[in-house]
C-alpha cells in the first residue's frame, strides 16, 4: 500500500515539475523578448539605429533557440503517450496543438530575425546614409532656391537648382553602385 502511495505522489510531482518546465520556457522567451526590446529602445533613444537592429537580431536569435528547445520538450512529452488510452490521447492532442502554436511562433521569430538582418545589411552598406543625404540635399536645395526666387533672384535660384540636381545625380549614382 505504501509503495502505491509513493508512486502516485512521485507521478504527481513529476507532472507538476513538467508543467513548471514548460512555464519556464514560456517565461524565458518572454524575458528574452523584453530584454532585446529594451535594448533596442535604448539604442534608438540615442540615435544608434544599427545598434538597435543588432540588439534585435541577437535577441531574436536567443528567443529562437529557447523556442526550439520548447518544441523539442513538447515533442519528447508527446512521444511516450499511448493514443489508445482516452486520457493520454487527449493529452497527445493538446501537446500537438501546443507544438503547432510553438512552431508558428518560431516561424514568426525567424521572419522577424530575417527582416532585422536585411535592415542591418541596409545600414552597414551605407545606403541608408546616402538616401538620408539625398533627401536632405533635395530639401535644402529646394528651400534655398525658393528663397532666392522670392527675393527676385531668379538666375541665382536656377543656379542653385542646377547645383542641387548635380548633387542629387552624384548621390543617386553612389546609391546605384551600392
Amino acid at each position: 500500500m505504501k509503495v502505491q502511495n509513493e508512486m502516485a505522489t512521485k507521478i504527481t510531482l513529476d507532472t507538476i515539475e513538467a508543467a513548471r518546465s514548460l512555464k519556464s520556457f514560456t517565461s524565458g522567451i518572454s524575458a528574452l523578448t523584453n530584454g532585446w526590446k529594451a535594448s533596442e529602445a535604448a539604442h534608438k533613444a540615442v540615435g544608434d539605429s544599427l545598434g538597435a537592429l543588432k540588439a534585435k537580431f541577437d535577441g531574436i536569435g536567443n528567443v529562437i533557440e529557447v523556442q526550439k528547445q520548447k518544441i523539442e520538450e513538447l515533442k519528447s512529452r508527446q512521444e511516450g503517450l499511448d493514443r489508445t488510452n482516452k486520457s493520454q490521447a487527449e493529452t497527445w492532442l493538446k501537446l500537438e496543438k501546443d507544438i503547432q502554436t510553438a512552431t508558428r511562433q518560431l516561424t514568426s521569430y525567424e521572419a522577424q530575425q530575417e527582416k532585422a538582418k536585411s535592415s542591418m545589411e541596409y545600414y552597414t552598406s551605407g545606403l541608408a546614409d546616402l538616401q538620408k543625404g539625398y533627401r536632405n540635399t533635395q530639401a535644402l536645395s529646394k528651400s534655398y532656391a525658393e528663397r532666392l526666387q522670392a527675393e527676385g533672384k531668379a538666375l541665382d535660384a536656377k543656379k542653385v537648382q542646377l547645383s542641387g540636381v548635380k548633387n542629387s545625380l552624384t548621390n543617386l549614382s553612389k546609391q546605384y553602385q551600392l
